[in-house]
């Protein structure tokens, strides 16, 4: 197993990190990058998204539905 990617102590998730946290599968989670709420960025070919802003925008949402 690949640590994740750091940068400058950032910690940035791959769509395989969150496909394993969330337990979904891999064309559920391109949706979920690809909503324009989701914090992800496309750096070359791949999508990333910092850990910090992968748990706010959780956080967020669940506060939103109560």
């Amino acid at each position: 197993e690949t640590p994740m990617k750091t940068l400058n102590g950032t910690v940035f998730l791959e769509t395989k990190d969150i496909r394993k946290a969330l337990k979904i599968g891999n064309q559920t989670c391109l949706d979920l990058f690809h909503k324009k709420d989701f914090p992800a960025k496309k750096i070359g070919k791949s999508w990333l998204v910092m850990e910090e802003a992968f748990k706010d925008y959780f956080k967020n949402r669940g506060n939103a539905n109560n």
